[in-house]
């Protein structure tokens, strides 16, 4: 027999058992076959700029309705399985806001002449969810439910699943198979579901780097409140961030929000309709089982015009010749829009038939639309075989390399043309160097386990393993520093080592480029290596690019310091740049060798006059071209002369950055060998692999490294060049770019679907001029890049009978000029530089419309116009002084 005390212990366990089981059970789901239960339904829908100020009005619309809840199947082993039959009885569409009567586009219509009898009688239809406490295990309807009207029944269904035990749960609903997050107290439930995790079939695509991508901030809450089993309200909040990562006043935010309001509850005599849950369904006659996730739908195109149609409309002349220009821009984003819904047979004859002034700009449109249309046409116009094609070819393996976010397709088509015999070696290199880059980006976007990107892989270290000719290793090296992959490492460290300082310094560049995350304690050991020379001689770029690779993958303490200890012991130009490259990181303290440097500099055999003061030309010096509260635009310059006087070697880059993510707008490295001799004698260094006069220059844009050009080599191929010198600009790249597309489907809660698009046109001229005077012995060097931007996002909602939405657009036009100027009259020989950005306009312009369909819609449109100044950016001072001796003169 238990103890007194014994007994008490059980009594209280009882009572807490007792009322933790009241209190569970005062929040079961507690609907009775039978009975009716009669609910107020509310979904509203606003679309609201970021502009700032928001001056502008939302956009969006507000669906009522009273909605049916008829519980028509019980198990009877579960009550709380159950099939609930959901009807919509009466439906009112409203603004979402209050407007005047001269705003409001519904202007008391009825619903019925809105949504028309078809849509009215299927909304109205019913539909059977299969109800387990509070789960919802499948979805019943008619035959006929697709489209906008089986979304929004699909979400009001969504809103009648809940748990009613707090926990993190995965969910299958209208959002998709998503992770949600339930808390449960006093007949109250809090329902948090993460937008971010939803597992839904793929739509749209994106950028694949981030700088040029856009920011999705989603949110999702929902509250419901029981009483005796029943919902008594429930209401569920969802909002939407979706902003363009380099500018966030580009974009729109989404807010939705469904309500759901007890109004009554109707015993009604008890109706047989079925034993089982089959054979209710059947005696219904409501049995077709329908997705509970609401599945993306493109919205067919309304009012469009063909592109031929376009293109005729247009002055060729004018709308496709000036690629720098904001119009001719606006022109490429339209019809990159109007090929991606054209027939292939369509593109290829407007291939066939297009002119001299039109051809560049179909084939960058063609290649910028993406789609397996275009593509299939691009690839049936292009012969990789004759000469005649070749500056079609050239523009099309541009056009491919900066695609922002490349297909299969697209890859599978440059492989194939690479099996054909290429009419040059120009488009041999150009092909294999894009197939890098596509195969990169595609990597980047987590598709490099494709069979087309595997077999992309295995083409060029195929092609590296087999080369033997210099000028093939150099190109399968550039291509893998395109793609980018990790597994390649330890291929390039054996590559380091090459006999030839030309071969070794691009498979450091290639290291150059990896994130910090790859560069291993081998990887830096060898690169220390080559800096000082431990085992073999390496050339100068070779040791400056080992350099920088060091400087920017967190040095160890002893590393710092073996490099500072080195100045001083090396040739005197080479000393000059390292410790101008030092001096340059010690003024920016966010570099991560900063605080190393600093500490390495206390110790007195560094820090001192012979060791730091260091006599040359050569330098460093970085700076801010634009900054933003979203973007930070950088440039850095390094100059490296020779101890005769004559530039080396030469970068010049430029930086986006946004947040964490970086993207390498552009770089121009310039590497001259053996001009010494053309102007003093001089010792010969070890960065000389021969004898013969070299020149050539290397160009990155946007992430992808383009082929290299040689502008001489050797002493006659120089005198023939600089004879032949004039004054016409050469082209460099010319083009016009789809720099950021964007798509995104998003499916709310309420069932209503909403799709963002962002679209940014670069159109590009970058040309360089010499001018050389042989009497002054003078020359002027002008790389100008001319370049026009337009960005365009769409945040809309297209209904069967409405459309909403929110348009933002950004254009400017701008022009940097790098112009040198090199006096050889004197010696050393002078040389200025400056980096010229030219004023230009910006605009901006904002729209939100409304509007019922085959109707005029109502809108308000706002445009805020700038004149951003022009400046000289400043570089370092003793550039600045040599440019005042050389212009005073000039004058």
């Amino acid at each position: 027999m238990a103890s007194p005390k014994a007994l008490r212990e059980w009594t209280m366990l009882f009572a807490i058992f007792t009322l933790r089981s009241v209190e569970a059970r005062a929040v079961d789901l507690a609907y009775k076959s039978g009975t009716l239960f009669t609910y107020k339904y509310n979904v509203d829908l606003l679309l609201e700029t970021l502009s700032s100020p928001k001056t502008l009005p939302g956009s969006g619309f507000r669906i009522e309705a009273v909605v049916g809840l008829h519980v028509v199947w019980e198990n009877s082993s579960n009550q709380h399985e159950q099939l609930v039959q959901l009807q919509i009885q009466e439906v009112q569409l409203l603004n979402v806001s209050e407007r005047m009567d001269s705003q409001s586009i519904f202007k008391d219509i009825p619903a019925e002449s809105l949504l028309g009898p078809t849509a009215m009688t299927g909304l109205k239809g019913p539909v059977i969810f299969h109800w387990n406490n509070g789960k919802i295990k499948a979805l019943y309807g008619s035959v006929d439910e697709t489209g906008f009207i089986l979304s929004l029944k699909q979400g009001l269904v969504s809103l009648f699943q809940l748990q009613l035990n707090s926990g993190t749960v995965t969910e299958i609903d209208v959002s998709g198979n998503c992770r949600v997050t339930y808390e449960t107290a006093n007949n109250q439930v809090t329902k948090i579901k993460d937008l971010r995790s939803c597992e839904r079939p793929e739509s749209g695509f994106g950028s694949s780097n981030q700088v040029l991508g856009v920011q999705w901030q989603p949110t999702c809450k929902g509250l419901y409140s029981l009483e005796n089993g029943v919902i008594k309200t429930a209401v569920s909040e969802e909002g939407h961030v979706i902003s363009l990562n380099l500018q966030s006043t580009i974009g729109a935010k989404i807010s939705s929000r469904q309500q759901l309001h007890y109004l009554s509850s109707e015993h009604r005599p008890e109706e047989y309709y079925g034993k089982s849950l089959q054979e209710t369904l059947h005696n219904l006659g409501i049995d077709t089982p329908l997705a509970l996730t609401g599945t993306p739908e493109k919205v067919p195109c309304k009012v469009c015009t063909s592109a031929s149609d376009y293109l005729k409309s247009l002055n060729k002349k004018t709308a496709l010749q000036d690629l720098y220009k904001i119009s001719t821009t606006r022109t490429f984003l339209a019809f990159v829009q109007l090929l991606r819904e054209a027939k292939k047979n369509d593109i290829l004859n407007l291939l066939k038939k297009a002119g001299d002034t039109e051809i560049s700009f179909l084939i960058d449109s063609a290649t910028a639309a993406q789609t397996e249309s275009s593509l299939s046409a691009l690839s049936e116009y292009l012969d990789f075989t004759k000469d005649a094609q070749i500056p079609q070819l050239r523009t099309f393996l541009y056009a491919s390399a900066f695609t922002s976010h490349p297909s299969k397709e697209l890859l599978h088509i440059l492989l194939a043309k690479l099996q054909n015999k290429l009419p040059s070696r120009e488009i041999q290199e150009t092909i294999v160097l894009v197939i890098g880059a596509v195969i990169g980006k595609m990597c980047q976007r987590n598709l490099c386990k494709l069979q087309e990107v595997e077999t992309g892989k295995k083409a060029i270290l195929e092609g590296l393993n087999a080369a033997t000719e210099e000028a093939d290793i150099k190109m399968y090296l550039l291509a893998l520093k395109n793609a980018l992959l990790p597994e390649t490492i330890p291929l390039l460290l054996k590559y380091t080592e090459w006999k030839t300082s030309s071969v070794a310094a691009i498979a450091v560049t290639v290291l150059q480029r990896f994130p910090n995350i790859y560069i291993t304690q081998e990887v830096k050991k060898q690169m220390n290596m080559i800096f000082h020379q431990s085992v073999n001689q390496y050339g100068v770029p070779v040791r400056l690019a080992a350099f920088d690779v060091i400087l920017n993958n967190h040095p160890s303490a002893m590393e710092m310091k073996n490099i500072l200890l080195s100045v001083g012991e090396i040739e005197s130009e080479l000393s000059k740049f390292i410790v101008a490259k030092l001096q340059n990181i010690l003024r920016s303290d966010h570099h991560p060798a900063s605080k190393l440097i600093r500490k390495a500099l206390k110790d007195p055999m560094i820090h001192n006059y012979h060791r730091l003061s260091r006599t040359g030309s050569s330098s460093s010096s970085s700076g801010y071209l634009a900054v933003t509260k979203d973007m930070v635009t950088s440039y850095n310059m390094d100059l490296l002369f020779g101890n005769s006087g004559i530039l080396q070697q030469s970068y010049s880059d430029f930086f986006v950055s946004t947040g964490k993510n970086k993207l390498h707008a552009s770089q121009v490295s310039i590497v001259a060998q053996g001009l010494d001799s053309f102007f003093k004698e001089s010792s010969k260094e070890v960065e000389d692999d021969d004898d013969e006069a070299t020149a050539g220059m290397s160009v990155i844009l946007f992430d992808v490294q383009l082929p290299p050009v040689v502008f001489f080599q050797g002493y006659s191929d120089l005198m023939e060049k600089l004879w032949s010198i004039t004054e016409e600009p050469t082209i460099i790249i010319k083009g016009s770019i789809l720099l950021i597309d964007h798509l995104q489907a998003i499916q709310l809660q309420s069932g209503i679907q909403a799709s963002t698009e962002f679209e940014g046109g670069l159109g590009i001229d970058i040309s360089g001029t010499i001018a050389l005077s042989l009497w002054s012995q003078q020359s002027t060097t002008n790389i100008r890049n001319q370049g026009s931007l337009v960005i365009n996002s769409r945040t809309k909602v297209d209904t069967p009978f409405l459309r909403v939405g929110v348009n933002c657009s950004s254009e400017a036009a701008a022009s940097l000029d790098f112009v040198s100027t090199v006096k050889f009259l004197e010696s050393p020989i002078l040389i200025c530089l400056q980096l010229l950005k030219k004023p230009f306009p910006y605009r901006e312009t904002v729209m939100i419309y409304q509007s019922l369909q085959k109707e005029d819609p109502f809108l308000i449109k706002r445009v805020r116009t700038l004149q951003v100044q022009g400046m000289e950016l400043p570089l370092h001072r003793a550039n600045s002084e040599m440019c005042k001796k050389m212009l005073s003169e000039g004058a």
